[in-house]
């Protein structure tokens, strides 16, 4: 059944997990972009079809075969992509303890399997209070709101938008989208019910969950139903809010960790993440933090967008999440409590993909990166991703041409983007970024 090339395309992801996206379709993976179908070419619904069906359904099942098989994913390019520029993908290729082969050798011939997945990434719909400058609407109900604020005066601008899908914005078919779903009593309780059953690693994302009821009904359900202790909880989260029962919840779980989506210090994470408060998002963090120390559970694990809004501060950034471990970051000798993701880079919308920045830009935050080179090397969690950071940045990925035009799309949407918001400007924040620009369009 196995082909020698299993290795490159084997993906753990298939036989664990299930991934539930914002409009309630569900994926292989939060990488994939296309929504698992059933035969006849319809999608799977949550509210319509049950997540039993679908994890062995046989999109899925053919998924492990080709796997299996040694067949490249169309699905899974992105991460082959990332791979080949020597950045950490989300593959996950099982080389810990044999569990490529476990997994492999306890597939049926058709490709299903006989247990339901343990580990799910679950959004709750896009509710969110933020309006991130790399998000669109599927995560945050908040941007497509504020482009059509912004259209009512300016509908040449909003056209544009539509016709820069991609560019300028993850996602623009439906600026009005709100993904409610969730709130399907019937569809709500099938779902909490099935994570209570199965889930022992269990990821959640909205939208901003902590903003989101159903989030806390879950873990209200699981609570009573005893099967917290069991459960190793993934939040991510902007931090820009808490509940206080969490500290009923939280110590209850095996594990929990709070995902921080942090981009960068003061005002510059408060323009990116607009409208955050970063003094609450370090008191949110302190809340997080007390509890560990009193329960010894949780961790906190850094999570920042690496994007053009900030690689020009990501060494500040790092120090910074460093020092406000006290001594238990991953590197530290500590209880390593801290850490930080593999950093995820922002490869859409593209104009917050730093590979559009002109080449003496890049070059000077890479030589002001490559001064601390040094100081990171004793934090693997850091330190090949880092370089890797300032390897891109001295390369070219993109035509002239195509930078050119993407640049012209980013000062256009954030010029416009900030007048509405009458707040602090990207040309305020970084005045040699503005510089650069201009002089590469002349």
């Amino acid at each position: 059944m196995q082909s020698g090339s299993f290795k490159k395309t084997y993906c753990g992801h298939v036989w664990r997990h299930q991934y539930v996206h914002m409009s309630g379709n569900v994926r292989l993976c939060c990488i994939t972009k296309e929504n698992i179908s059933n035969n006849n070419g319809q999608q799977f619904h949550v509210q319509n079809d049950s997540l039993e069906d679908i994890w062995n359904s046989d999109y899925v099942k053919q998924a492990r075969l080709k796997m299996i098989n040694g067949e490249p994913l169309e699905q899974c390019t992105r991460c082959y992509e990332h791979e080949k520029r020597g950045i950490m993908s989300y593959r996950d290729q099982g080389l810990e303890n044999g569990t490529r082969e476990k997994n492999i050798a306890r597939t049926n011939a058709d490709g299903s399997l006989n247990y339901m997945p343990s580990s799910m990434e679950l959004h709750f719909g896009n509710m969110c209070n933020l309006k991130c400058k790399m998000c669109g609407q599927n995560y945050s109900n908040q941007i497509g709101k504020e482009l059509l604020e912004i259209g009512e005066t300016d509908k040449e601008f909003l056209s544009w938008v539509y016709k820069q899908s991609g560019n300028v914005n993850i996602w623009t078919d439906n600026l009005s989208i709100e993904y409610d779903w969730f709130k399907n009593i019937e569809t709500k309780n099938k779902l909490i019910k099935f994570v209570s059953d199965y889930t022992t690693d269990l990821n959640i994302i909205g939208g901003e969950p902590t903003v989101i009821p159903e989030f806390y009904e879950l873990l209200e359900y699981c609570d009573k139903h005893n099967t917290l202790k069991d459960k190793t909880l993934l939040i991510t989260t902007n931090v820009t809010n808490v509940n206080p029962k969490m500290t009923k919840w939280l110590p209850k779980l095996k594990e929990w960790t709070v995902w921080a989506s942090i981009d960068g210090l003061g005002s510059r994470t408060e323009y990116i993440r607009y409208p955050s408060n970063f003094d609450k998002i370090i008191e949110n963090l302190n809340f997080y933090k007390k509890l560990i120390k009193e329960h010894s559970n949780g961790r906190i694990t850094f999570c920042p967008a690496i994007q053009l809004l900030n690689i020009d501060q990501l060494d500040e950034i790092l120090k910074w999440f460093i020092d406000f471990a006290d001594g238990d970051f991953v590197g530290d000798g500590g209880k390593d409590t801290f850490s930080v993701a593999w950093t995820a880079q922002v490869w859409y919308p593209k104009i917050c993909n730093y590979d559009i920045a002109p080449t003496n830009y890049k070059n000077k935050v890479a030589d002001k990166l490559s001064k601390s080179i040094d100081f990171f090397k004793k934090y693997e969690l850091i330190k090949g991703f880092y370089e890797n950071q300032i390897k891109n940045l001295r390369q070219e990925h993109l035509s002239a041409q195509e930078k050119k035009s993407l640049q012209q799309s980013f000062i256009r949407y954030n010029d416009t983007q900030d007048k509405h918001r009458n707040k602090t400007n990207w040309r305020q924040l970084l005045p040699y970024l503005e510089e650069t620009l201009l002089d590469s369009l002349k």
